[in-house]
């Protein structure tokens, strides 16, 4: 609920889960490729400084195609998964990292 109250506030459409959203500290609000690659890039290390650079380099539009049509429905092939067809089990740990 707090996360579609959030999207309710940024101007969004609460029930839409087509895409990933990430709001920073700022309450600046990215979506698509500008949100993952901000995700990564706080993560810091090699991998952060890749995003970034992929980030601050190629055009938003470009790389919200390629998430959008070739890594998207491809990221269970390309990243790997232990199932498709379940959801992982969300364990405390990981449950703090979300909203309710």
């Amino acid at each position: 609920e707090s996360g579609q109250s959030l999207l309710r506030v940024m101007g969004r459409d609460g029930a839409d889960l087509s895409t990933l959203v990430f709001l920073d500290a700022d309450e600046a609000v990215y979506v698509r490729s500008e949100a993952v690659l901000r995700v990564v890039s706080a993560c810091g290390g090699i991998t952060g400084t890749c995003a970034e650079v992929i980030r601050r380099v190629i055009p938003r539009g470009f790389r919200d195609w390629v998430y959008a049509d070739v890594v998207a429905p491809n990221r269970y092939r390309l990243f790997g998964t232990t199932t498709q067809d379940k959801c992982r089990r969300i364990t405390p740990a990981i449950r703090k990292r979300f909203l309710d």
